[in-house]
């Protein structure tokens, strides 16, 4: 097995043309050609005839364990921004929904013809009800209070 660098396969074999590349990290399949500092070996080539590595940036064979920690040390990078990503999204979405809310809200209250529904007494809520600002509490209370009256409520017979 040689320590020169490993020229990339363009054709021939059925698996020489692949590349894996995972964000920043970009492997393919390559072989020994003729042909050195410290590197984060980003942009690797590897043999499997020779089983190793090589790495196209800093021009030199890297161990296995090192190529692997690479890939490693970039799929948690990923996985973290993806984590972050989802808690970005999620609240975007709670904070759409109380804009969805509010412009269902204004929509009724603004043709003056009709009123919004309380979803728990279906008594109608007009705009001048909240004139003075109406009336508020913890939300933790009211889902507390409803999973109570939920609880306390006898199910009606099948």
């Amino acid at each position: 097995m040689s320590d020169g660098p490993l020229e990339p396969l363009d054709s021939g074999g059925a698996f020489n043309a692949i590349v894996v590349d995972l964000a920043g990290v970009r492997m393919r399949r390559g072989r020994s050609k003729p042909g050195v500092a410290r590197c984060k070996h980003r942009n690797l080539t590897y043999c499997t005839n020779e089983r190793r590595v090589w790495c196209d940036d800093c021009v030199r064979t890297i161990d296995a364990f090192d190529a692997l920690m690479v890939v490693v040390d970039d799929f948690e990078k990923m996985q973290s921004d993806a984590q972050r990503k989802l808690d970005e999204a999620t609240t975007a979405r709670t904070s759409v929904l109380h804009r969805i809310a509010a412009k269902k809200v204004e929509s009724a209250w603004s043709g003056r013809e009709m009123a919004i529904c309380c979803p728990h007494c279906n008594g109608g809520i007009l705009p001048e009800d909240w004139a003075s600002g109406g009336n508020q509490t913890s939300r933790e209370y009211e889902i507390a209070r409803r999973r109570r009256h939920t609880a306390n409520t006898p199910e009606a017979p099948a």
